[in-house]
């Protein structure tokens, strides 16, 4: 259990929910899927993820906003703003247009709506440039907040990635957007009896359930339900810890930045991977000869498999444990993402030192 997962933030929400004692995510998590499901069998069963965001967002009297340019902006404002005296939406742009904190969404409770207004709860989202490829994702982020509000919120809620609630809502999205019924035939299908998780069937999933998701936000989902070991990373320059300690320390002299090496920065293990403690330090140097390593190179969206072995990754003389991978491996703008599998899992599966 992670350490966000036992928070405070966590244990207050689920007490408001009025959930009982155990593992507060999991409580959470429990909540969200039967309410949803109740709503569904009640409804007579839903055939797309379109249809179910339209009967969850009904129920819970819940608009979206999605901003595209400037002129939707000028819209909201006086559709909101002048139109319906919500006066929340008139300084909003600012907090979506802060580039050092990327808000990609908000959710606010009207002030003038009535109990039964279909539009009680109005969630902007934020559509332009790069913030595009999440759309899907935040749209469920935000039904993932509504699902789990019972306080006013007339003020919109602004937090880091890192917070708490945050983590959690992104959980939440994880699961309710990526619907069991909806996504395990998609993903059985995909998976064709294997035991890998591969990009393609990754794809499979978007193009045969989920055309509106990302990539990012589909891998995640598989991420999260195959029951094999699997670790997902994002390899892009960084240094090793001294020397990022002593960047971060100021300096009397000019001294030139030393030029950084190719790291997994970010390594995040599914559950069997946990169980299995089949990790790869995080911020560990790539090797050279890795799939991942000769791709960062590549112009993006280049992507390949490999068979490689994780006694090649050594940070100070020392390697990983032998272990026979396979490595999924895709060039975005300014790192890789990868998922690093174990070929012969059931066997013994060394973990990173």
């Amino acid at each position: 259990m992670s350490r966000w997962e036992l928070t405070r933030e966590i244990e207050t929400l689920a007490a408001e929910i009025g959930l009982g004692d155990g593992a507060p995510v999991d409580r959470i998590l429990n909540y969200c899927r039967q309410r949803i499901d109740t709503w569904v069998d009640q409804s007579g069963g839903v055939e797309s993820v379109e249809a179910l965001e339209s009967l969850v967002t009904r129920q819970l009297q819940m608009v979206f906003e999605e901003i595209h340019s400037d002129d939707d902006w000028d819209r909201l404002t006086d559709v909101y703003a002048r139109g319906k005296k919500e006066f929340v939406f008139a300084g909003m742009r600012t907090k979506f247009d802060d580039e050092n904190d990327p808000t990609y969404g908000a959710l606010v409770q009207r002030r003038n709506a009535g109990d039964d207004d279909p539009d009680r709860f109005v969630a902007v989202i934020d559509c332009r440039e790069s913030k595009l490829a999440r759309r899907f994702f935040t749209r469920w982020h935000e039904i993932a907040h509504r699902l789990t509000t019972h306080a006013d919120m007339l003020e919109p809620a602004y937090r880091s990635e890192q917070d708490p609630i945050e983590r959690l809502m992104d959980e939440i999205a994880g699961q309710v957007g990526f619907y069991e019924p909806l996504f395990n035939p998609a993903f059985q299908k995909a998976m064709h009896g294997q035991r890998h998780l591969t990009f393609g069937g990754i794809e499979s999933v978007i193009e045969n359930a989920f055309p509106a998701a990302s990539f990012q936000a589909t891998l995640f989902a598989c991420f999260r339900r195959i029951e094999t070991p699997v670790v997902y990373l994002e390899a892009t320059l960084g240094h090793k810890k001294e020397v990022r300690r002593k960047l971060a320390t100021p300096s009397l002299f000019n001294d030139a930045t030393p030029s950084g090496e190719l790291r997994a920065v970010k390594v995040l293990q599914n559950k069997a991977a946990q169980n299995a403690r089949f990790t790869i330090p995080t911020n560990m140097r790539v090797p050279v000869g890795s799939l991942i390593h000769r791709l960062f190179d590549a112009e993006p969206q280049a992507d390949g498999s490999a068979q490689e072995d994780l006694n090649h990754w050594e940070s100070q003389g020392r390697s990983l444990e032998a272990c026979p991978v396979v490595v999924e491996a895709r060039k975005v703008p300014d790192r890789v993402i990868a998922t690093v599998q174990p070929l012969n899992f059931g066997r013994k599966v060394p973990h990173g030192r």
